[in-house]
């Protein structure tokens, strides 16, 4: 059963997005995307990482300075390091509904192999770097970095310890993408279990998709009892990347009108799609939901059929929804007729001398070498029969 409550929604694109090899984000391309991500409605943007170097500092910065009047919440992260507190305090002076993410490893092979330190000290971390923090900022989020495999004492105890310092929000991200729907699903209702006396902590979900789950595992941590999601745009992220915020708000929508806290503009997301890909240079798969080029086109005679006489046939959504054109229907090897009457119909071409019986082989056989024919293949074959 899917949460009742009010879910929110925390853009990262701007920030794991960007630890997607090859992308490097400059002021303009921030500004740019935290615009779109405005239009979108997402409730919290997270922006960068301050102390990731000088350079990010000054982006951060200057992007904090000429969006210090908007009304969405900005995040931006930090190790458990008291530099990358003053660091993110001093480029976000100008915001001030903004949200600091602390980050702390908690699974034996993080904690060994990323900070080499014991367990005791990190819990002393924990709390003196929360601590510290609280005197900069007023929301931070404590994130228990690849808590999926960590401990769960462990993990409980570094929690605690978060939100006896003054964490207001855990994010229990699925680092490695290591999760199932099941065992993530678990793993919420376990913490949400452990604060349930304390309405006001919220739970994060946040899942890598390094086995292909990671819409699944979201779309868990909701029906679980989680109070926001993180997502970035395309799934950009490291590795296999982050859940899809495109393919979690089509789900919801579709499914689930009533649980989002905010109300979506989904007309912006083929714009945002399209920013992305300029910006990155990274072209989104063609089989991509939601954002692929074959997503909302057909080239099998059956389905093609179907959708001309109606759409929800075979289209689950409404690709004009969320700026997409939907219902496209091309020539290829296993089409017939009816896709090819819709083509020469949207191309104003007349079909009235037709002789279909002579002109679809034709047409079929040449599709076996081109695979796709565009109307002018189709308009020169059907001009040399006769």
């Amino acid at each position: 059963m899917m949460n009742s409550k009010k879910i929110k929604i925390q853009d990262t694109t701007l920030r794991d997005g960007e630890q997607t090899p090859g992308i490097a984000f400059n002021l303009s391309n921030k500004l740019k995307i935290f615009e779109i991500l405005e239009k979108i409605g997402v409730d919290t943007i997270e922006v960068g990482f301050p102390a990731a170097s000088i350079e990010e500092e000054k982006i951060i910065k200057n992007l904090c300075n000429k969006v210090s009047k908007k009304h969405t919440t900005i995040c931006v992260f930090a190790r458990s390091l008291e530099k990358d507190i003053l660091i993110a305090r001093e480029a976000t002076k100008s915001i001030n509904n903004v949200k600091l993410q602390i980050v702390m490893p908690v699974s034996d092979l993080q904690i060994e192999y990323s900070i080499n330190k014991n367990k005791d000290q990190i819990i002393i971390q924990i709390k003196e770097i929360i601590k510290l923090a609280k005197k900069y900022f007023n929301n931070i989020q404590f994130t228990a970095q690849d808590c999926t495999r960590a401990d769960i004492r462990f993990l409980k105890k570094s929690l605690k310890v978060a939100v006896q310092s003054g964490a207001s929000s855990l994010c229990l991200p699925d680092t490695t993408g290591f999760s199932t729907p099941l065992e993530y699903s678990k793993l919420i209702k376990e913490i949400k279990k452990q604060f349930v006396n304390n309405k006001e902590i919220k739970i994060s979900a946040h899942c890598h998709n390094d086995l292909g789950l990671a819409t699944a595992n979201t779309l868990a941590a909701i029906g679980s009892g989680a109070d926001q999601i993180e997502c970035t745009i395309g799934g950009l992220g490291e590795r296999a990347g982050n859940a899809p915020l495109e393919e979690i708000i089509a789900i919801l929508n579709l499914k689930y009108k009533d649980v989002l806290s905010k109300k979506i503009n989904l007309k912006y997301f083929n714009r945002a799609k399209k920013l992305i890909e300029s910006i990155s240079k990274i072209k989104m798969h063609d089989n991509k939901p939601i954002f692929g080029t074959n997503v909302f086109t057909h080239a099998s005679g059956m389905h093609q059929k179907a959708i001309i006489k109606n759409r929800k046939s075979f289209e689950i959504i409404k690709a004009e929804s969320f700026g997409i054109k939907g219902g496209i229907v091309r020539f290829g090897k296993l089409s017939g007729r009816s896709a090819l009457i819709k083509i020469l119909n949207e191309n104003n071409f007349s079909f009235k001398t037709i002789n279909f019986e002579k002109v679809i082989p034709i047409l079929k056989k040449e599709a076996e070498k081109k695979k796709i024919l565009s109307f002018p293949d189709i308009k020169k074959i059907i001009s040399m029969v006769k």
